[in-house]
């Protein structure tokens, strides 16, 4: 935005044009051409514009008016700037002084509401030399019996106003009793407002109550008739939108304390659908200020021109939604957008420092991780150091959203729809819960609009006691949706929480996998206690066991157990592949591993699954030799920070309540130490070549479902197999199949015969070796606590 400054020169009225134009738009101030064109890049008048006192000292305080501008009808020097005497005095400005004209781009707004408060005694005239009464009159309440009779006059008297601005005075008004006089407080919820009044559309009231602080003028008697700025209405959040009005209380009201004013910007951060973006809109309906948004695909210019004018239309608000998008690694200019956010924090902050006072700009934004998504530079002090956590709302929350949004079941039936829907919207946010009520609108009407015209009248049998002389049709019943319609929905319905990164896994059962009855065991005693209440839990453990190692040679079962464990279980499942989050970008593998831990906690009780965990925690020493590797990902750094954010996450400040970490590798000898001490992987599992029971069932699960001949031998077949794992069975078992079609389809024997599997064992070559088999043990030896 554009500004130059100016000399104040006296304007002349001498016309009868010139007296009722100063009437109608009071607020006209006049430059030269060359300065209005310079300033609002059109010959055009009637541009929106700010001016400020130019301070000659810094104890001076700053006084801001919005106005109108114009080309002068004489000819003036550039310097020079001219305005009717009554704008002027309500500024408090003096002939003579200096003041800051900077335009705000664009028409004059409308007048939505104006606030006006009784002052007494009548207004002091101006001083003969031209310059403002050393005295202002005070504003003082109208007495309430009043308030209705004098909205209405004010109203008619405004109407004959086309430019309405904030200290303008209507002098010497008679309505029943003394003459009284009133000052504009506010416009549109601001003490330095201009803007264009329209009749019956303009809201105007009276200020009930006055304030005595002085030096403050309009500003502070708007401050009993500004509306507040908090929100109000949220069901569901009750203790982040009480930090969060305790946090924009600090621009709302002077604080009491004898302290020095820190300004701080505000970040509500938290996962998709907890209501960040609800909040914003609840911010800026508050009606406080004016409102401003910056969008994630604004320019740096636009950026920066947005903060200038909220910084000269005070009070006002500036929402930033989406802040990682705003700044996000992708965009070129991102470097000089994070400075433009830091300069325009800063300036408010110095603002705050040099007027000990919290300037009327609350900047608050929005982003999915204030930890990851906020730059360091934004957390300096006086930044973005306000931060509010959204979580993902719990059954009492998910029950009070309900309420919100209304069933439209039988009111006997409400209470227990809400009960059964809270418990079982487990992980469902904000958004979710509307698509539910949503899904089961749709099938409820679909329901109704099939059931037959006639069920919905009355009966034959009640038409005998209507009266025969009434003709007039009976109302419609009144229609309920049904429980069943909400069961149905949560069939379709599924929480966005798990879309992303949630891995459905295959339908796999604990009979699936033959024996590995002790990693079954083990499992099974996982997942009972992450959803164990505490109060039981304490019983037993001070910390109960949320990490589970699984260890052993390659083809033995371990990604099967885990994806049995999910199946089984019902938890929310999260699998990830170690080698995945190595092939990021720097920082974003660690940024990953967070996320990945944050929503696990928001939807729990889930479930983690590390496959491979080997290529993200092997040890720290070996890490400095990877960067030489072409086939590493960032080198040294990107391993040791994955892995130092594995270990904070799994046993940091922010406990794993309802969360069990399980990971599976072939190669435990490679993982850091510090991630098998108590209070990471608490339990390691150790999952061997299967036993002779253990490839019999391999063998008659195989059987049971397959065309087998009656010569095949289980029994010889899981002796004959001694030392193959589990996957090397099945390839037993697939080989044999393929030689069984061939037969076939060549018109021979079409089950699969003893033969087949005997060839496929000789064809199949084992890979645990007794070596790898000692390597296991050695290992365990050393680590195992169980």
């Amino acid at each position: 935005m554009k500004s130059l400054e100016f000399r104040i020169r006296k304007l002349h009225v001498n016309t009868d044009a010139d007296r009722r134009l100063q009437k109608k738009q009071p607020s006209r101030v006049y430059v030269n051409e060359e300065a209005l064109i310079e300033l609002t890049g059109t010959r055009d008048g009637g541009r929106a514009v700010c001016l400020e006192r130019v301070a000659a000292s810094p104890d001076d305080p700053p006084v801001r008016r919005e106005a109108t501008l114009w080309k002068a009808p004489e000819r003036l020097d550039k310097s020079v700037t001219q305005m009717y005497d009554a704008f002027r005095d309500a500024c408090a400005y003096k002939l003579g002084e200096h003041v800051r004209i900077t335009s705000l781009g664009g028409p004059l707004p409308d007048a939505e509401r104006l606030v006006l408060q009784q002052l007494s005694p009548a207004p002091a005239t101006a001083a003969p030399d031209g310059s403002a009464p050393e005295t202002q009159p005070q504003a003082v309440p109208p007495p309430p019996e009043d308030i209705p009779g004098w909205e209405c006059f004010l109203a008619g008297r405004l109407s004959q106003i086309e430019h309405v601005h904030a200290g303008l005075v209507l002098k010497n008004l008679f309505l029943r009793g003394p003459e009284r006089s009133f000052v504009v407080a506010s416009v549109n919820g601001r003490a330095t407002g201009n803007a264009r009044y329209h009749d019956r559309r303009t809201a105007v009231s009276l200020a009930t109550t006055s304030d005595s602080g002085e030096g403050r003028g309009a500003a502070a008697g708007d401050l009993a008739s500004r509306p507040r700025l908090e929100v109000t209405g949220i069901r569901g959040l009750d203790t982040q939108v009480a930090q969060l009005n305790g946090l924009l209380n600090g621009f709302d009201a002077p604080v009491p304390f004898d302290e020095k004013p820190f300004y701080s910007a505000i970040v509500i951060h938290g996962g998709h659908g907890t209501g960040k973006t609800m909040l914003l809109n609840a911010i800026a309906a508050a009606g406080w200020g004016t409102v401003f948004r910056i969008q994630y695909k604004d320019k740096l210019a636009e950026i920066q021109e947005i903060f200038q004018k909220a910084s000269l239309q005070q009070p006002s608000v500036v929402l930033i939604d989406q802040l990682d998008r705003l700044i996000d690694k992708d965009r070129s200019n991102r470097a000089a957008v994070i400075l433009a956010l830091c300069e325009a924090l800063d300036a408010l902050a110095t603002d705050a420092d040099a007027k000990h006072e919290m300037p009327k700009v609350a900047v608050v934004a929005t982003c999915l991780d204030y930890t990851t998504d906020v730059p360091e530079d934004l957390k300096e002090p006086d930044r973005m150091t306000s931060e509010i956590y959204l979580p993902m709302p719990d059954a009492e929350g998910r029950r009070e959203i309900l309420a919100a949004l209304r069933l439209g079941v039988a009111p006997d039936q409400e209470q227990d729809l809400l009960r059964q829907l809270s418990e079982r919207t487990h992980a469902y946010n904000g958004k979710d819960l509307r698509r539910l009520v949503g899904q089961a609108r749709v099938i409820g009407r679909l329901r109704h609009s099939k059931t037959p015209a006639a069920a919905s009248l009355p009966s034959p049998d009640d038409s005998t006691s209507a009266s025969p002389e009434s003709s007039s049709p009976p109302p419609p019943p009144l229609v309920y949706y049904h429980p069943s319609d909400y069961h149905e929905a949560l069939r379709l319905v599924r929480p966005s929480a798990m879309h992303d990164i949630n891995l459905k896994p295959p339908p796999i059962r604990w009979d699936d996998i033959g024996g590995q009855e002790s990693v079954k065991l083990s499992l099974r005693r996982a997942v009972r206690l992450s959803v164990e209440s505490p109060e039981v839990l304490s019983r037993y453990f001070d910390r109960p066991p949320k990490g589970f190692l699984l260890y052993g040679p390659p083809g033995c079962s371990k990604t099967m157990a885990a994806q049995a464990m999910a199946t089984e279980s019902g938890l929310n499942f999260f699998a990830v592949k170690g080698a995945e989050l190595l092939n990021m970008y720097v920082g974003e593998s660690e940024r990953a591993v967070r996320r990945l831990f944050q929503r696990a906690r928001e939807v729990s009780p889930s479930m983690i699954f590390f496959d491979e965990i080997d290529s993200i925690a092997g040890q720290r020493s070996g890490f400095s030799h990877s960067s030489s590797s072409p086939s590493s990902s960032g080198g040294s750094g990107s391993g040791i920070n994955v892995l130092t954010t594995l270990l904070n996450e799994m046993d940091g400040f922010e406990a794993l309540h309802g969360v069990v970490v399980l990971a599976a590798t072939n190669r435990p000898q490679a993982l850091d130490p510090a991630l098998l001490r108590p209070g990471r992987f608490d339990e390691l599992i150790y999952v061997s070549p299967p036993d002779e029971p253990a490839r019999r069932a391999i063998f008659s699960q195989v059987a049971a479902r397959r065309a087998m001949h009656a010569d095949v031998d289980v029994d010889r077949l899981a002796r004959d197999t001694e030392g193959y794992s589990g996957a090397e069975i099945k390839g037993i078992c697939a080989a044999a199949g393929v030689a069984a079609y061939d037969r076939f389809a060549a018109g021979g024997e079409p089950a699969i015969m003893m033969q087949d599997l005997e060839r496929g064992i000789r064809n199949q070559k084992r890979q645990i070796t007794a070596g790898m088999l000692r390597g296991f043990e050695e290992w365990e030896r050393q680590f195992r606590k169980f």
